[in-house]
């Protein structure tokens, strides 16, 4: 089954000329509340780091010995696109940089954003909570590079808070964007037909 062979079809006008035959498209919104379901059922799945030269296909043929069931995949883990919304390997990532900013220099110097980084520790539970918020460069600007605060609760316990900042620059940015989609979920093999089957139902198909 390819990923969107299943899903239904519907006419859409991509141009603005009206006398223009609408073309056909696959209506992806037709999500299915039932493999949300299954997806996030915690015990019938396993979380997988992709790894270079890996593809739904191949990590289909892997797991589910069937390269076509690569569509579960994709869909456990909400992937539209199967090109960008999948990691890119070190080459297609390297190849990427140099078409949007010309090179990894270009990439390594370039801001792409400013943040401040607010780091909260618990002294009971020893919990270090971590939260970042991107910023405006004169906001940056007006930021000390480091402050500590700590407060004292009623019940006798503190909370230390830093605050820092820091700047991003394009490559880190990209390359963390990248890495971030690199934990997937794989659907264990034993429910494959059951959302397959049930799929094709509620698509009525």
């Amino acid at each position: 089954m390819a990923y969107f062979e299943k899903f239904p079809l519907y006419f859409y006008n991509l141009n603005t000329d009206k006398n223009k035959k609408s073309d056909i498209v696959t209506n992806i919104l037709a999500r299915t509340k039932m493999i949300d379901s299954v997806i996030n059922a915690s015990l019938v799945y396993y979380t997988y780091d992709v790894r270079d030269g890996d593809t739904p296909e191949t990590l289909a043929s892997k797991y589910y010995d069937n390269p076509n069931r690569h569509w579960i995949i994709l869909f456990a883990n909400n992937i539209m696109d199967p090109i960008y919304d999948w990691p890119l390997s070190t080459r297609n990532f390297a190849n990427y940089i140099d078409a949007k900013y010309g090179s990894y220099a270009n990439a390594s110097t370039t801001i792409h954003h400013y943040e401040k980084i607010i780091t909260k520790t618990d002294s009971v539970t020893s919990t270090i909570t971590v939260k970042n918020f991107q910023i405006d460069a004169n906001t940056y600007a007006n930021t000390a590079a480091s402050t500590t605060e700590t407060f004292n609760l009623k019940d006798g316990n503190t909370v230390r808070i830093v605050t820092t900042k820091n700047i991003v620059y394009a490559y880190d940015y990209e390359e963390n964007l990248n890495e971030s989609k690199r934990s997937i979920k794989i659907i264990d093999k034993a429910y494959v037909n059951q959302i397959e089957n049930e799929l094709m139902l509620l698509l009525e198909i």
